[in-house]
């Protein structure tokens, strides 16, 4: 009777480990698709910083609010509209000054604003520059581009990356003497649930071009868009 008892265990187990088991149970193969593409950016972002201190803190409020009308103006005269500019305050925080101010304080108020503007038109994006960085008290400059497109550009590389998978695919099935059947699995990252070395590994790290020197404010001349996918396809 224990024994008879071991091996209905013995096959539940083996039963659920087959169940259990990653792989699926036909043939099949597993392959990856890229798609990548550099397209001249038409819209750009530009993000920094305004700051104040004085060892008043409603003087370092107008120090501060001086310095963004001063920014705001600009961006105004520049042809930036109101709803293309975000501000909010960064911080507030008392500090130590590093020798004592004229009246004795020690202390003193440091503010802090960020500004992140929209730029539609690149063309005007050398003179804002140029307008910006003559400010005094900005700091913290950043610069990023996109499209204004980029939503149909990339549904046209991820249409692009799942033909290069089937083609990979339909190769590596011909390679074996089999047909490709259709897409079981897909993903745009890693097929976790198949182990190696069922999958196959590669990278979905695309090349770029160089990057634009960090001193360097210019609009590059293009900006890469990239899709990948993994998939899994039935052999027949």
């Amino acid at each position: 009777m224990m024994k008879r008892f071991a091996v209905f265990a013995l096959l539940a187990a083996l039963t659920a480990t087959a169940t259990a088991s990653p792989l699926p149970a036909y043939p099949f193969v597993s392959t990856s698709g890229k798609a990548q593409t550099w397209v001249a950016p038409d819209i750009g972002e530009l993000q920094f910083d305004t700051g104040a201190q004085h060892v008043d803190a409603a003087e370092a409020a107008k120090a501060l609010e001086a310095v963004s009308n001063t920014v705001l103006a600009m961006l105004a005269e520049q042809g930036v509209p109101p709803e293309d500019i975000e501000c909010f305050e960064l911080s507030r925080k008392s500090v130590a000054l590093s020798k004592p101010a004229a009246d004795g304080q020690t202390q003193a108020w440091t503010l802090a604003r960020h500004f992140r503007v929209n730029v539609r038109d690149l063309k005007l994006w050398p003179q804002i520059i140029a307008a910006l960085l003559a400010i005094d008290h900005i700091d913290s400059v950043g610069t990023s581009f996109d499209r204004t497109d980029s939503d149909e550009l990339n549904r046209e590389l991820m249409t692009g990356a799942a033909d290069d998978a089937r083609k990979n695919a339909a190769l590596l099935a011909k390679a074996f003497g089999r047909k490709l059947g259709p897409a079981v699995a897909v993903s745009r990252g890693a097929l976790g649930r198949i182990a190696a070395p069922f999958i196959e590994s590669s990278s979905t790290a695309m090349p770029r071009p160089p990057r634009t020197p960090a001193s360097s404010y210019d609009v590059p001349p293009s900006i890469p868009f990239a899709q990948s996918v993994n998939a899994i396809f039935r052999l027949q």
